[in-house]
């Protein structure tokens, strides 16, 4: 059988319509005929690449081959019973269950077959390297187990992990993600899911939303598995909060505000996203907060919440924070909770005493080498740690150098247009400029002296002076890092801070490679849910990262999944002598590939050769 198109204009000939018929091919001596066996319409959900699958299908269930050993799409499968089921109702073809068919993936080792080489097609193909990957990294960890513990079936438990990988290997909403399971994605081949509970973007929101709901039990029991797994525990805490923005006018969601937006998007409601990860990368905690929510009134929420974890007697661990987040409250908040801390003083002290004779050098995170000298601060019980570094100085002072060369610019072109006709000129328009400049470029309108030449009879500014301050503060690439354990060296202070850049690195992970924002959702049912399976998407990509860094491979998520996104599945058919040959084939890894799949201890694939033959 084989799906045939027709084309037939109208009455009027001034438009043509397509439409398609299954057809079944047969000889009469020497010569061969067609016979129309059904019209199957317009196939508006099928695309042409896959009406021969369509064609094969309908005929294998009329022939009473029901049970393919590979699955097809859902769509070609619904389509092809339907049609299937009108032809054998009407009598129109006759059907027969075949029972001398064989399995070729129990005989294709004894025996050779014939085949038409020239007949040789492959039907699709998918990608399923990503997949793969993620899955057995689910397996190690015992995901399954995590999600049944929160009352899911074996079915929800499969879609829930076919949604978390859709957000690793191809991040986007709920209605991309069931268009990519579907069209792109090999991933039916290593989750046996019942056919009624197909991935929809229905059945995927419902997993999103009853995942968030039991997050608690669901973050509790993740962390205490992969854990297990490493030798460093949980004596570091390094809390932060960013904040992602929204596409649309958001007037729905109560927690989508208007605030500073550290992707300067300013223009666009924003979420507040705060976490807590360990000294290994992995999540303590994390919180939801308003888009105008300050990062100083997160911190209690976390402490408290972190707290709970620890019992009276045991050592809790040491918290590493930014300067926007240590204010003096936070830091008399933690000693309170008996919590040890790291952090950048948001002031530079101006009296304080050296502690140490010499100063120590060190190297940064690029290998710069910076100078760290102990210090106690007048007023204050904690002790601080002068840094000097030359790298940062000279950053410092190319920054600057930038940002006055704008505010230079600007200046510039007001007193250019005092000369030009319909420029400003008028003495309060012109003030008022000045004044929006001085705001635009604080930092380095507070270093100029600026006056103006104006004529009061005519209320007209006729020239503008700005002169360089000799007494500016000049950039010199020092700060203080202060900390309240004492018997802490210079070494374990600055090693201990630099564990900030952790956090980064999950905020950069999540915005870029997991791609969380912007957020296209409308309501906080569905807001809250997506930045969560995100963060928690992120964990996993933490965990293989990790067993990678220890093999020397040091590579991005978004390199690791497009190398692995190179190893596909195909669908291929081929003419036998007594039918058709259909062979469903998982490629082998490459070079690379193979290397990942060595380092993590995985298997390289989830099958080599699926085959049916089918008269």
């Amino acid at each position: 059988m084989f799906i045939k198109k027709i084309t037939k204009p109208n009455r009027t000939g001034n438009k043509t319509y397509t439409y398609y018929r299954l057809v079944h091919s047969y000889k009469v001596g020497v010569k061969n005929r067609q016979q129309t066996i059904l019209n199957l319409g317009t196939l508006e959900t099928i695309p042409k690449q896959k009406h021969k699958l369509l064609a094969d299908r309908i005929e294998s269930i009329i022939l009473g081959e029901r049970n393919l050993l590979f699955s097809l799409p859902s769509e070609i499968e619904e389509v092809a019973n339907a049609f299937a089921n009108r032809i054998i109702e009407k009598g129109i073809f006759p059907s027969r269950k075949r029972q001398n068919h064989i399995n070729i993936s129990k005989d294709i080792d004894g025996e050779f077959i014939p085949v038409n080489i020239k007949s040789q097609k492959e039907l699709e193909s998918k990608s399923i390297g990503g997949e793969w990957l993620v899955k057995q990294a689910f397996d190690r960890i015992g995901l399954d187990s995590i999600f049944k513990g929160t009352g899911m079936s074996t079915n929800e438990s499969g879609i829930a992990q076919m949604l978390l990988t859709g957000r690793l290997i191809h991040p986007s909403s709920e209605l991309e993600t069931e268009r990519w399971l579907k069209e792109n994605s090999a991933i039916k081949e290593v989750y046996a899911l019942n056919d009624n509970h197909s991935a929809t973007r229905y059945r995927l929101y419902q997993a999103a939303t009853h995942m968030y709901k039991h997050k608690g039990f669901i973050e509790k029991s993740f962390y205490n598995k992969v854990t297990d797994f490493f030798s460093q525990k949980n004596r570091i805490v390094i809390y932060d909060l960013t904040n992602i923005h929204f596409e649309g006018q958001m007037l729905g969601s109560s927690k989508a505000k208007f605030g500073r937006s550290k992707q300067k998007r300013n223009d666009r409601r924003l979420i507040g996203l705060a976490l807590a990860i360990d000294s290994i990368g992995f999540v303590r905690h994390s919180k939801i907060y308003n888009g105008n929510i300050s990062e100083p009134s997160t911190f209690e929420t976390m402490i408290n919440d972190v707290s709970s974890e620890f019992s009276s007697k045991e050592q809790k661990p040491v918290v590493v924070m930014d300067a926007g987040i240590s204010t003096e409250d936070n830091l008399v908040f933690l000693k309170e909770k008996n919590f040890d801390y790291v952090c950048v003083s948001r002031s530079k002290p101006k009296d304080y005493t050296i502690l140490t004779d010499n100063a120590t050098m060190l190297s940064d995170n690029r290998g710069h080498k910076i100078e760290v000298i102990k210090v106690s601060v007048k007023d204050k019980d904690d002790t601080f740690l002068h840094i000097k570094s030359q790298q940062k100085k000279l950053k410092e002072k190319s920054m600057e150098d930038k940002v006055s060369e704008r505010f230079l610019q600007s200046m510039n072109e007001l007193k250019q247009g005092l000369t030009i006709p319909r420029r400003l000129k008028k003495i309060i328009p012109v003030h008022e400029k000045v004044g929006r400049i001085k705001k635009q470029f604080s930092k380095i309108a507070k270093n100029y002296i600026i006056t103006y030449t104006q004529d009061s009879d005519k209320g007209l500014v006729t020239d503008i002076q700005w002169e360089l301050q000799q007494n500016r503060q000049s950039p010199n690439g020092e700060y203080f890092l202060r900390f309240s354990k004492e018997i802490l060296s210079e070494k374990q202070i600055w090693d201990t801070y630099n564990m900030t850049r952790d956090v980064e690195a999950t905020f950069r992970c999540l915005k870029s490679d997991l791609d969380i924002r912007p957020i296209f959702h409308k309501k906080d049912a569905y807001i809250e849910p997506h930045i969560w399976i995100g963060i928690f998407a992120y964990q996993i990509v933490n965990y293989i990262r990790i067993q990678l860094k220890e093999s020397n491979i040091n590579l991005s998520w978004s390199t690791i999944v497009n190398i692995m996104n190179g190893q596909n599945c195909s669908l291929q058919s081929v003419k036998t002598k007594n039918g058709i040959l259909y062979s469903k084939l998982c490629t082998s890894p490459n070079t690379k590939q193979s290397k990942i799949y060595s380092a993590l201890k995985y298997k390289p694939q989830p099958f080599i050769n699926k085959t049916k033959q089918k008269w």
